[in-house]
Order: C-alpha cells, then sequence, then structure tokens
C-alpha cells in the first residue's frame, strides 16, 4: 500500500501500517513506553504450541518532521491459532505491564531481563484474562533485543553495477535521515521523505514501498536486502557497506560437531563496533552457521568466521580452526594473527547491548559492544501459510517442508535468522522472524538460479 508523505495525515497513515487502532504516547506516557521498548520482542508463550506475546515497536518518520514518532503493540495468542492486537496505553513501571481493554481483556506481566546467561534475553510471567475468561497463567521468554535506526546510520550501503563497480545505493544517517536510490543501481540518491521502522526484524519500509531488511554479512560489514513490491520491475538487492570484501584465506572453513569449542564461540556471534574517534566505523564481527546434511552425517555442524576492520573500509578474516586458534574462559586467541580477545555477556541498560569484547588486535587494544543474539531455528519450528492457502512451510528438527518438498540438508545464520537450501546447490532461502498478531513469519524465496524466481509471505495465523 502506497505510504503517504504528508505530516498531517500521520493518524490516518498509523491505521493503515498498524492496524485498526493506533495509541500514540502521551508526553505523560512516553517515559513508560520507552521502558517497554527494551522489552520489545517476540515472547514464547508455555500455553501451547505456537502460543506468544509479542511486543511490537514501529519508528515512523514524515517529511519535514526531524522527531520521529513511536508506535507499541502488544499481540498476543493462547491458543496458537488465534490472536489479537492490543495498542500499548496502559501502564509499565520498568517491570510490571498492566493494562485492561474496554471489551475486559486484561494484562498484568512481570518483565525480567536475563542479563548474563547466554540464550534467552528476557522472560515474561504473569496473568492475561480474555473478556469473558477466566484469568490464564503464563511464562514465556523472547531471544529479541531492539537495535535503534542510529544503528545503521553512519554508513553507505552499495549495490554492484553492471559493471561489476559498487555503486552507493542508500545512505543512513545516525539522526535517522535516509537517501536512496529507488531501487535502480546507478540513480542518483534521493531524500526518502517517509519510512516506518521495525526494531525487532530490523527492516525500512519506505515510501515507494520497497523494504531495507537490515543485518550482518560478516568480511562485508553490515548489509541490507532491498526488496521490491510484487509486480516491480526492479531485481531485489543486497546491498554491503564494504563490497568486494575479500574472502578468508583458508577457503571453505571447517565445520566441527556440537560439542566443540567453535559452537561456544558461535554462541558471542555479532557485529562489534569498536570504533575510536579516527576511525567510527571499524568492527569486529562473529558469524556462526550451522549446516545439516544427513548424507555427511546427523549431527549438526558448525562454522564460525572471524573479520576484523580496524578502519572501517578494509577487512581481514578468517575460519576458526581449532588447531591455530583457541576459545577458553571466554577468551579467543589467534596467536598468528595477533589477536587476543576477550568475551563475555553482560546487558548494558543505557546502550541496550547484550555483548562486550575486549583485547588486542595487533598492536592495537580495542574494545566494543555488540547488540545482536542467536536465535536457534528451534524458535520458528511449527506450520505457517500464507493468506490464501497456496503455500505451506513446516519447519522441524529434521529440515524444512514447503509445499510438500522436503529439505532435510539446508544451512542457517543463528544472528539474521536465515535458513537456506537444498545444500550444495540452494534454490530456497528463508528469512525467519515475527509479525505482529501474525506471529512467526518467513519471507520465502524459491526458484533462485533460474528464472522463475518467487518470492512471498508465509504467516503462522495468516
Amino acid at each position: 500500500m502506497k505510504r503517504s508523505i504528508a505530516k498531517n495525515l500521520i493518524l490516518f497513515l498509523l491505521v493503515i501500517a498498524c492496524g485498526p487502532t493506533v495509541a500514540l504516547a502521551k508526553p505523560g506516557a512516553a517515559q513508560q513506553q520507552n521502558q517497554l521498548i527494551t522489552f520489545n520482542g517476540y515472547y514464547a508463550l508455555n500455553n501451547a504450541p505456537g502460543a506468544f506475546f509479542y511486543v511490537d515497536t514501529n519508528m515512523y518518520v514524515f517529511s519535514g518532521d526531524p522527531k520521529p514518532i513511536y508506535s507499541v503493540s502488544l499481540n498476543l495468542s493462547l491458543d496458537g491459532k488465534t490472536s489479537k492486537r492490543l495498542e500499548f496505553h496502559g501502564r509499565f513501571n520498568g517491570s510490571r505491564l498492566t493494562q485492561q481493554e474496554a471489551d475486559g481483556t486484561r494484562l498484568d506481566l512481570i518483565f525480567e531481563r536475563i542479563p548474563k546467561h547466554l540464550g534467552p534475553t528476557a522472560r515474561v510471567h504473569g496473568i492475561i484474562t480474555y473478556p469473558d475468561k477466566t484469568a490464564t497463567a503464563v511464562t514465556g521468554f523472547t531471544y529479541a533485543n531492539p537495535i535503534p535506526v542510529s544503528f545503521w546510520g553512519g554508513r553507505t550501503y552499495y549495490a554492484t553495477g553492471t559493471d561489476g563497480k559498487p555503486t552507493a545505493a542508500a545512505k543512513l544517517e545516525k539522526n535517522g535521515t535516509m537517501t536512496y536510490d529507488g531501487g535502480t543501481t546507478g540513480n542518483p540518491l534521493q531524500p526518502v521523505k517517509s519510512y516506518r521502522y521495525n526494531l525487532d526484524m530490523y527492516y525500512f519500509a519506505l515510501d515507494d514501498d520497497s523494504d531495507l531488511i537490515m543485518g550482518t554479512a560478516g568480511t562485508s560489514g553490515l548489509t541490507s536486502n532491498n526488496l521490491m513490491p510484487p509486480g516491480s520491475k526492479r531485481p531485489n538487492r543486497t546491498l554491503l557497506t564494504i563490497p568486494n570484501a575479500p574472502e578468508p584465506p583458508d577457503g571453505s572453513g571447517y565445520w566441527y560437531p556440537k560439542d566443540a569449542t567453535a559452537v561456544t564461540l558461535a554462541d558471542y556471534s555479532g557485529y562489534y563496533s569498536i570504533g575510536s574517534h579516527k576511525y567510527p566505523k571499524a568492527f569486529v564481527t562473529i558469524e556462526g552457521k550451522i549446516i545439516a546434511d544427513p548424507l555427511i552425517t546427523d549431527k549438526e555442524l558448525y562454522r564460525v568466521l572471524i573479520a576484523v576492520s580496524l578502519d572501517g573500509r578494509t577487512v581481514e578474516s578468517w575460519y576458526y580452526d581449532t588447531q591455530q586458534m583457541s576459545f577458553c574462559g571466554n577468551v579467543l586467541r589467534m596467536p598468528e594473527q595477533g589477536i587476543t580477545l576477550r568475551l563475555n555477556r553482560h546487558y548494558h541498560p543505557r546502550k541496550g547491548t547484550f555483548f562486550n569484547l575486549s583485547g588486542k588486535i595487533k598492536k592495537h587494544t580495542v574494545q566494543g559492544s555488540s547488540s545482536f543474539n542467536t536465535v536457534p531455528l528451534s524458535a520458528f519450528f511449527g506450520t505457517m501459510q500464507d493468506k490464501t492457502g497456496t503455500h505451506t512451510l513446516s519447519l522441524t528438527n529434521t529440515g524444512f517442508t514447503l509445499d510438500k518438498q522436503t529439505i532435510t540438508n539446508y544451512e542457517y545464520v543463528p544472528t539474521m535468522y536465515i535458513l537456506a537450501g537444498p545444500l550444495p546447490k540452494i534454490t530456497t532461502v528463508l528469512s525467519l522472524g515475527y509479525d505482529g498478531a501474525h506471529g512467526k513469519t518467513a519471507i520465502i524465496t524459491t526458484g533462485i538460479g533460474s528464472s522463475q524466481v518467487e518470492t512471498f509471505n508465509v504467516y503462522a495465523i495468516p
């Protein structure tokens, strides 16, 4: 649906984008809303398969208004089959959420941070009462951690032109202003007048109906999957902050079973900003990847990529190798590369980061932090369909089945929730995630490498 850019249509736009009703925070409630946003995420509840409580935050930027508008919705399903969406208008004191609707729906929930242990980032427990029903006790957890727009800012994202050379396709500033080539590589960058940004799935819905789905890209720094609207003649693109980055010197890397130290290192996957005043875009990335292939082994195998950019422009990378590297006591040692890094998980309330890094890279002392958290594939298990019933996706511990075709050999990236198969020639890619009252969702692209490429969405609750 075309998104208007007129400031005086803000409320109308929010109704279109978010559902039948939207409650914007009153000035006195802004602090409570901001506190609740820190617990943004999909909480899987123990009441039934697919049951959830989802705090979903969208940020809106409109033409001529430098101050963004935030909208927080509360999406809930106690049976995994039906759901309802509420706009946040209740009270939140930093841990307790209470809200009552005109129809009798009541929420009384406690949120708690899980600051140090690997895995989920927060838990919720309390009481949800539906109209004319008894109160239901709920308990759940989330792996999510909201990432603000400013994290992606201060960078240019490049597309690859027909001549193989990188061309600026989008530029995002720290304050949230954006310029974009309109989805056509080589076009000049023009101001984006309005957009919506989702703090959980890290995507921008632009005013021309194209989307920028943000993420990390290992050696290439940060990335954006630029998706065009259905029927568009513009092709989907992958944008990178460091295009044409060199590959690691050790080929396709080393794969290890689940009980190896590589798996523990993979739990610290993320993009660690280590910028200085001179080189503000410097970073370290740790990227774990999982493959499953019954023809090789009945166990999942893990590989970890370590990439370093001390200036934010050039990058070196290596695959974790237990013969030459070690990860013990939360310390990564890479003697041949002159790298020693200590990693730990500790939530920083002001920064909103969960993971910290410090140590030496060659002669440089570095420290940084990451907001990313890995999400296991099991978090998306279940069945999803599109809104017409044409496509059905089923995810289990043996692989995924799409429209009756089962794929058991696949690869999965836990920081980006990307699932792809079959191996070795990938034809189907699933971008997994969550979508308000729909619960679990996936953007599916099929026919990769052919002339029959198709992209569509499926949902747990269509």
